[in-house]
């Protein structure tokens, strides 16, 4: 026994492919919308590398850093882990929007022994009120 089976129509169908299509552009077009027009106005630090060298008592930083986003970002300070010993930027250090900058700190050290290259060196740097990178690994010049 075979059953009568019957299809839609073809004007029918074609209306539901239309309809899809119409609902699937729609969806597409409020999240690109929504996605084009999020705020732009930001600045995050991205790091490039990051250099210590100790000279007698004296431990010289050199950090390279980019700058990522449409506003300038304000440096603050500098962290060298796992020493614990931070670097104070009085004024802040400004950085515009996609520079590169490289900069030099110096600071005296007590005991320079505790720089030893054994030991690996980690790099923070805190910008824009709390904000900071993660740690980077930082290389030791002696």
């Amino acid at each position: 026994m075979v059953k009568d089976m019957r299809a839609i129509s073809p004007l029918i169908a074609t209306a539901i492919l239309l309809v899809a299509t119409v609902a699937g552009g729609l969806i597409l077009y409020n999240y690109l919308i929504q996605t084009l027009s999020a705020p732009k106005d930001y600045g995050t630090l991205s790091p490039v590398s990051a250099t210590l060298t100790v000279v007698n008592d004296t431990l010289y930083v050199n950090v390279k850093m980019f700058s990522v986003g449409s506003k300038s970002v304000s440096v603050e300070s500098i962290e060298i882990l796992p020493e614990d010993l931070k670097i104070d930027f009085s004024p802040a250090l400004t950085i515009g929007p996609g520079e590169t900058v490289s900069i030099t700190k110096n600071v005296s050290l007590g005991d320079p022994s505790k720089f030893d290259e054994d030991t690996t060196h980690y790099v923070i740097i805190y910008y824009d009120d709390g904000q900071s990178t993660e740690p980077f690994e930082a290389r030791l010049l002696q």
